[in-house]
């Protein structure tokens, strides 16, 4: 492909997805590397797809990714209290299409919701909201640091979901990844 072909073939993906993100109601900023680089899988694998096949898929991401972040934090769950967060009983993850709150579909889990396909952003929002069923379910605190027994908060630290206390000298600290199968990144140093 010769350069001008590769740059008309560029500006119409990035028309393309600006659009896109138009139709879900973000800003380019707004969005994590992980999810520009899925918009741009998407465009590569489907071409110029309407706005309503992209709002499907878009959909369909974060609802597979939902699922699959609550696996997770289960399971962390399971580990490290014995407590069980599965079953009928405990039907709190919610699906919700409703065109008055949104292009997209929301996860619903007790008080939080998320609509974006960034698997960051999911896992912290299921973190959130496990811990607020174990703390009303079972009234107990879940996760909890070891060395200042404050109950953890979600954040996040370069682009990675992670529980962090806020005791000790410094503010706080981040104790680990959400999602076990990922390092815990590192605060990076300022020079300064």
């Amino acid at each position: 492909m010769n350069h001008i072909a590769r740059l008309a073939g560029m500006s119409n993906f990035l028309d393309w997805r600006n659009r896109m993100m138009h139709a879900v109601w973000r800003q380019e900023e707004s969005l994590s590397e992980e999810v520009l680089a899925w918009m741009s899988k998407t465009y590569d694998e489907f071409g110029e797809i309407s706005e309503d096949e992209f709002l499907e898929l878009w959909t369909m991401r974060t609802f597979s990714m939902a699922r699959s972040a609550f696996e997770v934090i289960q399971e962390s769950v399971l580990d490290e209290t014995g407590k069980s967060v599965t079953g009928e009983e405990f039907c709190y993850v919610n699906y919700l299409r409703d065109p008055e709150f949104g292009p997209v579909g929301v996860v619903r889990f007790k008080s939080v919701e998320v609509s974006t396909p960034d698997w960051a952003e999911v896992l912290g929002v299921m973190a959130e909201g496990v811990q607020e069923f174990v703390m009303d379910y079972y009234a107990m605190v879940w996760p909890v640091c070891g060395r200042h027994a404050f109950g953890l908060h979600v954040d996040y630290l370069h682009e990675t979901a992670v529980w962090k206390c806020n005791g000790g000298l410094a503010g706080g600290h981040v104790i680990r990844a959400i999602d076990p199968s990922i390092p815990t990144p590192q605060p990076r140093l300022s020079h300064g």
